[in-house]
């Protein structure tokens, strides 16, 4: 049975491995796009902000205020819903700061169609790997101590003591001439298999699938000259969808922006960061071609269905 302190720091490391997966994964998400000028339009610390709201938010609003000028801020929808579904006022607001605007008066901006945070997404990923690294730790922690401690209610306190010398990396344990291990305390071996390796293909297959989610082009590398054609072709088609939705609807705010408050100039760019597109292999082309896929597929139907109806 465990102690109050043995249970607090077995808490404390749950957190910090679940923590720590959140953190890395919302900093691969957040470093996807550019938002070339937009720092220089609204200020230093708009971009980051705006990556910011639309991983943990979903959405957010470039404002043009009368007194500050033009800025980004976190976004709520006020009032009716109009035809489209779409808020026909919207709440902008951050520190010290809370407005109405009417939707036609600003651009609001979406993570994506269904404006669904990023973040919902990566904390189920992130519980998953958390889960599989603590296994993966007690495994290899079996493997150094594959004992199990047995003793009376009494010795509880000195097998608790025991333990923690022995799992703490104590290549011998010290016992005073009068202590008596035969009178009550012994020591059964687990034999604990070892799964380590068979836990860490697994991890990296689910952290694959997260890449894969925000768009990254991965292919499960490990096991990439395992795969067909045909497989690997499959998982990178997937991988740019994934993108695009990410991509189209900020392209679409970014273009909006320009034309309501810059007429059309392109003082603001988005851009998939030169990084990612050297591992995706995209460019403008193909990220056009990705968006415009399902535009094709529809005039291929009607094609082939006015063929045969003639």
């Amino acid at each position: 049975m465990a102690n109050n302190k043995q249970m607090n720091k077995t808490i404390r490391e749950n957190n910090r491995v679940f923590i720590d997966y959140c953190d890395r994964l919302e900093l691969i998400a957040r470093s996807i796009f550019s938002w070339d000028g937009l720092d220089d339009v609204a200020g230093f610390g708009a971009e980051r902000f705006l990556e910011w709201n639309l991983f943990h938010k979903g959405k957010a609003v470039f404002v043009k205020d009368d007194e500050i000028g033009f800025k980004i801020f976190s976004a709520i929808p006020s009032d009716k819903l109009n035809v489209y579904r779409l808020p026909s006022k919207i709440t902008a607001f951050s520190i010290e700061y809370s407005k109405d605007f009417e939707l036609d008066d600003v651009v609001l901006i979406m993570n994506n169609e269904i404006m669904k945070p990023t973040v919902e997404t990566i904390n189920l990923f992130s519980e998953r790997l958390y889960e599989i690294e603590r296994t993966i730790n007690i495994n290899v922690i079996a493997q150094k101590t594959p004992v199990t401690l047995t003793g009376s209610k009494k010795s509880l306190l000195t097998l608790v003591n025991l333990w923690e010398q022995y799992s703490g990396n104590l290549p011998f344990i010290f016992a005073d001439e009068n202590y008596n291990l035969k009178g009550g305390i012994n020591a059964l071996k687990t034999d604990a298999p070892y799964v380590a390796d068979k836990l860490t293909d697994l991890k990296h297959d689910v952290l694959n699938e997260c890449l894969e989610f925000l768009g990254i082009e991965n292919a499960n590398t490990d096991k990439k000259e395992r795969l067909i054609t045909d497989e690997v072709n499959s998982n990178n088609e997937i991988v740019k969808h994934y993108l695009a939705s990410f991509y189209k609807t900020r392209k679409k705010a970014c273009d909006m922006i320009n034309e309501k408050f810059f007429d059309g100039v392109e003082v603001i760019k988005l851009k998939v960061n030169e990084d990612m597109l050297d591992v995706l292999e995209l460019n403008d082309k193909v990220i056009n071609e990705i968006l415009s896929d399902d535009v094709e597929k529809t005039v291929k139907t009607e094609s082939i269905g006015s063929d045969e109806d003639e």
